[in-house]
């Protein structure tokens, strides 16, 4: 069996291009503490902003807007107060930016829920969030805990004038948990909550006996809800199971006011009826009617209505933030390194190139570079390193994401029409640079001779296109890179990897660039826990890591013993940097060097929490394979079935198994990645069980 890689040519001396990338949260801005929390998920609280800019009046809404976040910090989480200034929403708004907002006048800010959002942004005018709004922004970035005073909802002459909030529609759509003092006092609370649970909204009160709902300025409603959370863990039990069943609805906790700030409820009442009749003489609708209506109680309770309205915005926000840290230690203690592979998406990191092959046919003469014309068959095809190992996983393992460049031309289109549509989510088309295309050449055997290419773009592939895909890295259980990628580029890989405690599988990709990582970021490789060479690259990364000159050079026409020997003293050098080498040795087979506890659980290889421990290493014979067109994509596809079987929770032998088997298919298409690998009666985990057993016997 060919396992060998085609060798590519030298790496070209490229230029590193700054441009300026269209990014999926190009019009949201998040503020550096935010983004470093949510990257070591830390706990963060989303804050409205509609409290400063309509929900109370000026020195109150500022000071009380700052006390706010003073609760939070308090309490163990970070604030991400949520406005939006001159069209640009900011996730974290500065004392200075939130004072500017605040002192706007109020004809020039508006209140944005989800409808007004695009307006507000075209326009570049500035608003304040409300509930629903900051749902979808602290959504669309990764903040799952929200306080807020209190939610909107039916009107009280709702079933007449059809006056629903937007919020509780968004709570129906939107995964975001918000802390609040129940429904505001002025609404029909009764018919908001039947309304919340058509929206199949969990609705829960907060240390309240009986399951008492909350309304805003008194602690009974009169409405009693389904379930009562007795503590910030308990609440966090909730909402890690809420996430794991991943409902696509929000969640309301009601807290109750403190109770020496709870009004009357008699007295609040009359106020309520009160303001309602003056906001009809003065047409007040829309929008506009619960800021009125708010204003309009503060004014007849004397300040009181406010004074019981700052008491348990701040109550809240205390909550929210025992909340959001008791839910990171949960999900701490019950997310070990190798749990966190189930139900996730690995992340390819890597080139993407439009392939031209072409195979000398000429039967009468040997090829050689010697300027001659021969003859022989061209076909265009996907390739790339990185993208067909991606493409290997998402045919095996189901789904993966990768970021890679295309250029903005008519090879960039043909490559994307190749691709299946998953692939294309994180690529980036990038204009100042034309897709990457490589010319191979094979001889007459189907040995690669030479590959020649233009790889520019992938320096495309900048320290802030990877920022800007910081949740893919979040959610992977295994980062895959491949070599093709620029210095800097590799360094944020890196940094994002130890950030997020993800290990890393690097794919050498050329014996001329293997030892890039190892040679010029050190210091970040200690996340780079699985690597894939051939004997050339694996001489590169050992003379990379040790500094040493490696005198040997590896020669697949040495008997096999001889070779096995040699490459195992090579790894002797290197293996307690890594929890696994995986040599391949041309068609002899694949020599495994692997963590000694990873034995009786192969998933250990994705441990980076604990010392590497002493090395085992073991030889696999590669299976012979019979009809073999191409030998360019059939490494990649190892790598394909290799991981698709260890993230599945597969053996030693099952993954080196699944690595075979996938190998096979590619030698045996015409294409790099195969079409399909398997046909309906033949599934992969069947065929690289059955294999295992063979290989486990022969392996040595």
């Amino acid at each position: 069996m060919l396992l060998r890689k085609c060798f590519l040519f030298p790496f070209p001396a490229v230029r590193l291009v700054r441009r300026s990338l269209h990014r999926k949260h190009d019009h949201i801005v998040l503020h550096p503490e935010i983004r470093q929390a949510l990257q070591l998920q830390k706990p963060v609280v989303a804050l409205e902003s509609t409290i400063i800019t309509h929900g109370m009046p000026m020195p109150e809404n500022v000071v009380t807007a700052l006390a706010v976040e003073e609760q939070v910090r308090q309490n163990g989480a970070i604030p991400a107060t949520i406005g939006i200034l001159d069209g640009r929403i900011k996730v974290g708004l500065t004392r200075e930016e939130l004072t500017s907002l605040a002192e706007k006048p109020r004809d020039q800010v508006i209140k944005c829920s989800r409808r007004d959002l695009p307006f507000v942004v075209s326009r570049r005018q500035s608003g304040g969030t409300t509930v629903a709004a900051t749902m979808i922004i602290a959504h669309r970035v990764g903040i799952r805990v929200f306080a807020t005073g209190g939610i909107g909802g039916v009107h009280r002459d709702g079933h007449e004038s059809l006056d629903v909030s937007a919020d509780l529609t968004e709570l129906g759509r939107t995964p975001v948990a918000v802390v609040c003092s129940g429904v505001k006092s002025i609404l029909d609370i009764p018919r908001t909550l039947e309304f919340l649970e058509t929206q199949g909204v969990c609705v829960a009160s907060f240390d309240s006996p009986g399951g008492v709902f909350p309304d805003f300025y008194t602690r009974d409603s009169g409405c009693t809800v389904p379930y009562n959370l007795k503590s910030a863990q308990e609440a966090a039990e909730l909402l890690r199971s809420w996430r794991e069943l991943k409902m696509e609805s929000g969640l309301v906790i009601g807290v109750p006011i403190p109770e020496e700030f709870a009004a009357d409820k008699f007295k609040i009442e009359e106020a309520i009826k009160e303001a309602t009749a003056q906001a009809r003489a003065q047409g007040i609708s829309g929008k506009e009617v619960t800021p009125f209506l708010l204003a309009a109680i503060a004014k007849i309770t004397e300040g009181r209505s406010l004074k019981s309205n700052i008491a348990l915005i701040k109550n809240n926000a205390k909550v929210a933030a025992q909340i959001a840290a008791s839910l990171c230690d949960v999900s701490t203690k019950l997310e070990s390194p190798v749990q966190k592979a189930i139900d996730r998406k690995p992340l390819v990191v890597g080139a993407s190139i439009l392939d031209l092959s072409f195979k000398v046919d000429d039967q009468k003469r040997d090829m050689k570079l010697d300027g001659a014309t021969y003859s022989a068959v061209a076909k265009q095809a996907a390739g790339g390193v990185g993208r067909n190992i991606a493409e290997g996983i998402y045919k095996l393992y189901g789904d993966v994401n990768l970021i890679s460049a295309v250029g903005n031309d008519q090879m960039g289109q043909t490559l994307l029409q190749m691709m299946p549509k998953a692939l294309k989510r994180g690529l980036i088309v990038a204009d100042n640079h034309n897709t990457s295309l490589c010319s191979l050449i094979f001889d007459k055997f189907g040995d690669c001779k030479l590959i020649l290419g233009n790889m520019e773009i992938h320096q495309s592939i900048t320290a802030e296109t990877l920022q800007a895909h910081y949740q893919l890295f979040r959610e992977a259980p295994l980062i895959i890179m491949d070599s093709n990628i620029s210095e800097q580029a590799m360094a944020s890989i890196l940094q994002q990897a130890q950030i997020n405690k993800i290990p890393v599988f690097f794919e050498p990709t050329d014996m001329f660039i293997a030892g890039k990582p190892f040679k010029l970021l050190p210091e970040l490789t200690k996340n780079i826990r699985l690597i894939k060479p051939n004997l050339q690259e694996l001489k590169t990364i050992t003379e990379a890591i040790t500094g040493e000159t490696v005198k040997w050079n590896p020669d697949t026409k040495q008997p096999q013993a001889e070779l096995v020997q040699q490459a195992k003293s090579l790894i002797k050098k290197i293996d307690s940097h890594f929890n696994c080498i995986i040599a391949t040795l041309s068609d002899h087979g694949v020599l495994l060097s692997y963590r000694g506890d990873a034995e009786n659980d192969a998933r250990l290889l994705l441990d980076v929490s604990k010392p590497t421990p002493s090395h085992s290493t073991r030889f696999y014979p590669a299976p012979m394979v019979h009809n073999i067109v191409n030998v360019s994509g059939a490494g990649d596809s190892f790598c394909a079935g290799f991981i698709t079987a260890l993230l599945r929770g597969r053996s030693l032998d099952e993954c080196i198994a699944g690595g075979f088997v996938a190998a096979e298919r590619a030698l045996q298409s015409e294409s790099a990645v195969p079409a399909t690998y398997f046909s309906n009666q033949e599934s992969f985990e069947s065929r690289y069980k059955h294999t295992a057993r063979i290989i486990q016997q022969q392996s040595i």
